[in-house]
């Protein structure tokens, strides 16, 4: 796969190289533990020091990122407020990993999927969004171990044809 060779449905993780990654993972994990937004500026040296990059690449990834939405910010403050499956405002779907952080995702299939993005185990309490009846699901061994209401299912879709897709679901 060629840099610019990304597929409609591919995951996030294939949209980027392992550089770009270990910086989106970065970031992640920095919103993460930290429990708030991660600043392109102001945060930026903890990312140069902790993935022994310079200012240049992380400049270059920085933009890659927000190319190809795997990020979004916000424009005025460049604090990052959505990376996927990680939301760093308030949402309605709120995942507890197994190490004990807490982070809200972007919506409750990212939520679900956070289990692959942090490969450890997840309880995801959510929200139905038709009828607002409370929704857990605990995730073990990459598969659902329980779930509330019984019988629960997730619908989905393909977010391609929206051009900004953070906060849409």
């Amino acid at each position: 796969m060629t840099e610019l060779d990304i597929k409609p449905g591919q995951n996030v993780h294939q949209k980027f190289n392992a550089r770009q990654n270990e910086l989106r993972l970065f970031i992640i994990n920095d919103i993460v533990t930290q429990g708030h937004t991660f600043n392109l500026d102001t945060d930026r040296q903890k990312a140069l020091d902790a993935l022994a990059m310079d200012r240049e690449e992380y400049d270059q990834i920085v933009e890659v990122l927000l190319e190809r939405d795997g990020m979004v910010i916000d424009e005025d403050s460049r604090d990052v407020n959505f990376i996927y499956p990680v939301s760093a405002l308030e949402t309605g779907h709120r995942v507890t990993l197994a190490d004990g952080r807490k982070f809200c995702a972007m919506c409750a299939i990212d939520a679900i999927g956070s289990t692959f993005t942090f490969h450890q185990d997840t309880v995801v309490d959510s929200s139905c969004a038709a009828c607002g009846t409370p929704v857990h699901i605990e995730m073990k061994d990459g598969r659902v171990a329980k779930c509330e209401p019984e019988g629960l299912y997730a619908l989905s879709f393909q977010l391609e044809e929206l051009s900004n897709w953070a906060g849409s679901c």
